[in-house]
């Protein structure tokens, strides 16, 4: 068996010419620590300001969606079976079944 080539062995295709090695010092380099770390300090400040739901609020919140998520699934759920017996009643008049 003949090994296949890409055209431009520099390239790399689907079979790579080389591995990908990806160094963290890499993806750091030119980046300003400092705007990082200031960042990150904003994300925390911002965070403590959040007003966080109760206990009580959370857990209706949950039900809500949990209602009406077994909701949908009955409805999708009928709607799929009763399409799928519509289709399975014109194939089988049409003989195709």
């Amino acid at each position: 068996m003949v090994e296949q080539r890409t055209p431009n062995p520099r390239v790399g295709g689907s079979n790579p010419s080389w591995p990908a090695k990806v160094l963290l010092a890499d993806l750091l380099q030119g980046v300003d620590m400092k705007k990082v770390f200031s960042f990150l300090h904003q994300v925390q400040a911002e965070l403590h300001k959040v007003t966080w739901p109760k206990r009580e609020e959370l857990m209706g919140a949950t039900i809500i969606v949990l209602v009406f998520v077994l909701c949908f699934a009955v409805l999708l759920g009928t709607m799929d079976t009763a399409i799928s017996m519509g289709i399975k009643k014109l194939l089988g008049q049409a003989g195709l079944a």
